[in-house]
């Protein structure tokens, strides 16, 4: 590392230490540029961004730290990569995931030395949750999920277990403070990566489009406390708010072709997407702790345009 760098970085990790320990919108920046340094393979920066980013709040994410040792796993660094696993375990991070996205590190002496402890500190990560709590609402995404099989589910099944599941959820958050049920209670049990839709938050997909936008401030609230990811978030905003901007006819059906408000959300035919006002969702995306769009889609390996700027 050069001394540029190095004094750099001392000097951020002397400031953070005077910043609160729940500056998450700190922390998805700070994430975000780790991960672009990784892109340009730089590694030695990028696990310096990600150390300064992982003491700038208390529980930062468990994909975050599986990228980390992914990183460092670049770096030949074991020692290191153990480090941010065994406390991506604490955050939920699991077994399975970690043997699925790591390789070199899977031959080492730290690899078998963490699996000796997983079990116990996964142990500690479930002893910290509201396990009651969390076998509930996963309960109520199989209902979601089920009423969607396209054999055994029908619309009118639906709009049931839609409602059901909305007044319910209304509920749950009125019991835990008028807050959402986030991983800091029922922990983080997604294993589908960091831009997923999220574990529990698949439900707001099927809501209304007022319900979601009613629950859209608790939502923010829970990201800006880093108890939920922003992409979690992010998915289901722009599923119940696309624009329609044209249509063709193909055969006998009608393909209909959307904006959308966020971009982040991608069908999976679709490799670059259409948002319908960059400004606006660089603004937004930034309020959420999202990264720029760029960033965003340079990570994702796929690419946008705007739909606004094209009228213009």
């Amino acid at each position: 590392m050069n001394k540029t760098l190095a004094l750099s970085i001392t000097i951020l990790l002397f400031v953070i230490q005077k910043i609160p320990a729940q500056n998450y919108l700190d922390y998805y920046k700070t994430i975000n540029k780790a991960e672009i340094a990784n892109l340009d393979e730089n590694f030695k920066k990028s696990d310096s961004l990600y150390q300064i980013a992982f003491r700038l709040v208390e529980k930062p994410f468990k994909d975050d730290y599986l990228s980390a040792s992914i990183n460092s796993e670049k770096l030949n660094n074991n020692q290191q990569s153990y480090e941010y696993l065994k406390n991506g375990i604490l955050a939920g991070l699991t077994k399975k995931m970690i043997k699925k996205s790591l390789s070199t590190f899977k031959k080492s002496k730290k690899w078998k030395e963490l699996k000796k402890e997983y079990e116990s500190i996964r142990e500690q990560y479930l002893n910290s949750l509201d396990l009651r709590l969390r076998e509930e609402l996963i309960k109520m995404v199989a209902k979601d999920q089920a009423v969607r099989h396209p054999v055994f589910g029908s619309t009118k099944k639906m709009k049931k277990a839609d409602n059901e599941n909305y007044k319910h959820l209304l509920k749950i958050i009125e019991q835990n403070n008028g807050e959402w049920p986030g991983r800091f209670t029922i922990g983080d049990g997604n294993e589908n990566g960091k831009y997923a839709f999220g574990e529990i938050t698949i439900m707001l997909h099927h809501f209304s489009e007022e319900e979601v936008n009613n629950l859209k401030p608790i939502l923010i609230s829970a990201i800006l406390k880093g108890d939920l990811s922003p992409y979690n978030v992010a998915y289901p905003l722009d599923y119940i708010n696309p624009q329609k901007i044209g249509e063709r006819k193909r055969r006998n059906s009608i393909i209909i072709y959307n904006c959308y408000v966020l971009g982040s959300y991608r069908k999976s035919s679709n490799k670059e997407i259409t948002i319908c006002d960059c400004e606006k969702a660089e603004t937004e995306r930034e309020k959420m702790g999202l990264e720029p769009l760029d960033d965003y889609f340079r990570k994702i390996n796929s690419s946008y345009e705007c739909y606004e700027q094209d009228k213009n």
